[in-house]
């Protein structure tokens, strides 16, 4: 019938249109394709690779590889009653190169760059800046390796699972904080060795007092993410959770959480299914469904753009008049991050724009559609190429109270009464605002450049639009 017709033909037009991309097809997503749509399943392979592995080989290349890492454990399923694992063999051996720990079957933690940054006194991530984070004492993580989509700017470059539900075996919510917690304390550790790291900041980085939900996958996929969340908030670590805008109905049935992301990558339908790939077939009417149930929330919720020059930069009104869905308290605005080549993406640096262009491009979002009665730029973080457009009931008095007040945060979730975003907002200081002289880079911290950078500037081969993403220049560093 119809039913059945409709997965294989979506299937086979994103086959052809990844081809026509230039991207590499393998045994291992087509053999995963036809299991999962002869299963009577409309989804991607649960566990598509198009990139090669760090070794230089070519999953699924030939038919043992398939039979191992896709097609023989779909198979298997069907037979026993015990779900199987969510990371293969050779997925954990790859994210294990890649430097994530992984907690039980699909879970993970990583350092952010930005933790051993703040420990060695050169600087907090946006999140310090936009809403006060300490990002020494922030953990990243995720409860879910897999994802709903396969977007062209993933940092996993698509060797981490996907699926439009939950079909592995599930790992106790406890167990994955307990672990996640000593996974990061002993990487934490391992930076004792970093030059330039304070004695004070590294003692205190082994209580982690804020987890960002965010590190790769669909943590919302996880069906004991509520508990998880809970758990996490009984140890008194605010979160940060980002969804991919794919699971509307999770999004409604989810706890309280410090702050709430959805991931807003295109302004049209078209757009999104280019930037994101997404897998689910009606993901328009899911992405629309999500900023939808984003409204319901009364904690801090916040639209998330990944700004991709040639890409998604043209569609100003289009991200505009989808502000009115989901009228977030905040709009974050970044610039996409490059993470190299790869076959499975042909976004090259060039795709990456300046932080002068990440402005102008909120400048003309905050024109279009009458956002600039409720909302306004409030902070940026230069270092990030990132700014924050916030609703103007955080300009409380003529002040900014984009920071978060922590304690109270845990206060209120532990008096199981109803609370609201502005229960537990904080004054951001000065330098985090939008046109600061510091450009959101912490007075306290130190900037440091690359060496390589100060000799460019030193001998005068940075041009005046490069010297203008700096807010000093580093030759005077």
């Amino acid at each position: 019938g119809d039913s059945q017709v409709s997965p294989w033909t979506d299937r086979l037009l994103e086959i052809l249109a990844s081809l026509q991309r230039g991207e590499r097809i393998t045994t291992h997503d087509t053999a995963n394709a036809v299991l999962d749509l002869a299963d009577g399943e409309a989804s991607d392979s649960e566990e598509s690779t198009s990139a090669g592995s760090p070794d230089g080989e070519r999953p699924g290349s030939d038919v043992e590889d398939a039979a191992e890492s896709c097609g023989g454990s779909v198979l298997q399923n069907k037979g026993r009653s015990a779900p199987r694992e969510m990371v293969t063999k050779r997925h954990r051996e790859q994210l294990v190169k890649e430097g994530y720990k992984i907690i039980g079957s699909h879970s993970a933690v990583k350092l952010c760059r930005w933790t051993k940054h703040q420990l060695r006194g050169r600087g907090g991530c946006y999140k310090h800046s936009f809403y006060g984070i300490t990002s020494y004492q922030c953990m990243e993580a995720t409860p879910s390796l897999a994802c709903a989509n396969k977007c062209v700017f993933c940092w996993r470059h698509h060797k981490n699972p996907t699926g439009t539900e939950w079909r592995w075996k599930m790992d106790d919510p406890v167990d994955i904080v307990t672990q996640g917690v000593e996974q990061h304390q002993k990487m934490i550790n391992e930076a004792r060795g970093i030059p330039g790291v304070k004695p004070e900041r590294l003692q205190q980085a082994m209580m982690p007092r804020h987890c960002a939900l965010s590190l790769v996958g669909e943590p919302i996929m996880y069906p004991r993410i509520n508990e998880l969340v809970d758990e996490l908030h009984r140890r008194r670590i605010s979160t940060f959770m980002v969804t991919n805008a794919q699971f509307p109905e999770a999004m409604d049935a989810l706890h309280p959480v410090t702050q709430l992301y959805i991931s807003v990558d295109a302004g049209t339908k078209e757009g999104l299914k280019e930037i994101d790939r997404p897998i689910f077939s009606d993901y328009w009417d899911r992405y629309l469904a999500s900023m939808k149930a984003l409204a319901r929330k009364q904690q801090r919720t916040t639209y998330r753009l990944t700004l991709v020059k040639d890409r998604n930069m043209s569609e100003a009104e289009g991200y505009a008049k989808l502000v009115a869905l989901g009228q977030p308290d905040f709009i974050e605005i970044k610039s996409v991050t490059f993470c190299g080549e790869s076959k499975a993406s042909n976004l090259t640096i060039c795709n990456v724009p300046w932080h002068e262009e990440v402005k102008t491009f909120a400048e003309a979002m905050l024109a279009a559609e009458g956002l600039e009665q409720d909302y306004e730029l409030a902070c940026e973080h230069q270092h990030s190429c990132i700014v924050l457009i916030a609703n103007k009931k955080f300009k409380i008095d003529g002040q900014w109270h984009t920071w978060i007040n922590y304690d109270r945060f845990h206060e209120l979730v532990d008096s199981g009464e109803p609370f609201t975003a502005m229960d537990y907002s904080a004054p951001t200081p000065e330098w985090a605002l939008y046109g600061s002289k510091e450009q959101g880079f912490d007075p306290e911290e130190r900037r440091v450049f690359h060496n390589r950078t100060k000799r460019k500037a030193a001998a005068g081969e940075l041009s005046e639009a490069q010297l203008r993403q700096y807010p000093v220049n580093p030759a005077d560093t």
